[in-house]
C-alpha cells in the first residue's frame, strides 16, 4: 500500500468515527451519558478523585473544554467538584454515586457494540486489528 492509499483509508476510517458518533448523539436516550462524556468520564473506572487539568487530560479535551462539560455533569447529579484543601486553585471531580451507575451503563454499551465490531472479523483480522490499533496509539502518541 502506497503512502496515498493508506491517507485515503486513514480518512475513511475517521470519517465512519464521526459519523458513528453523529449516529450515537441522534440516539441518545435521555439521562444518558454521551459518547463524549463517556470519553471524559471513563478515566473514573481506575480513578476515585482527579484534578479538572488530569480528567481534561485523560479525556482528550482542553481544560476549558472540560470545565464546561463538567459542569453540565454537576448540573445532571453525575459529577460533584470542590476545591482542593491542598491547593485552592486546583479544583476536583469524583463520580457521584449515579455518575457511577450511568458510566456503568454507557460501558456496557460501548462494550456492546465493540464486541460486535470484534465478531465481524475472522481470527487473523481479529489478531491483526489487535496489534495494528495497539501501534497506531503508540504512533499518535509521538505526534
Amino acid at each position: 500500500m502506497d503512502p496515498e492509499r493508506f491517507s485515503e483509508a486513514w480518512d475513511e476510517f475517521f470519517a465512519a468515527v464521526r459519523r458513528a458518533r453523529g449516529r450515537a448523539a441522534q440516539a441518545q436516550r435521555p439521562g444518558a451519558l454521551t459518547l463524549a462524556q463517556y470519553q471524559l468520564l471513563a478515566v473514573f473506572d481506575r480513578e476515585t478523585e482527579l484534578s479538572v487539568g488530569d480528567v481534561a487530560l485523560a479525556g482528550g479535551v482542553a481544560t476549558p473544554t472540560a470545565t464546561r462539560m463538567l459542569g453540565a455533569l454537576e448540573r445532571d447529579g453525575i459529577v460533584a467538584r470542590q476545591a482542593s484543601e491542598v491547593d485552592r486553585r486546583s479544583v476536583l471531580v469524583r463520580l457521584t454515586p449515579h455518575g457511577r451507575r450511568i458510566l456503568k451503563a454507557k460501558r456496557e454499551v460501548v462494550q456492546a457494540k465493540q464486541q460486535a465490531i470484534y465478531e465481524s472479523l475472522n481470527g487473523d483480522e481479529r489478531r491483526q486489528a489487535e496489534s495494528i490499533l495497539r501501534r497506531l496509539a503508540v504512533a499518535m502518541e509521538d505526534l
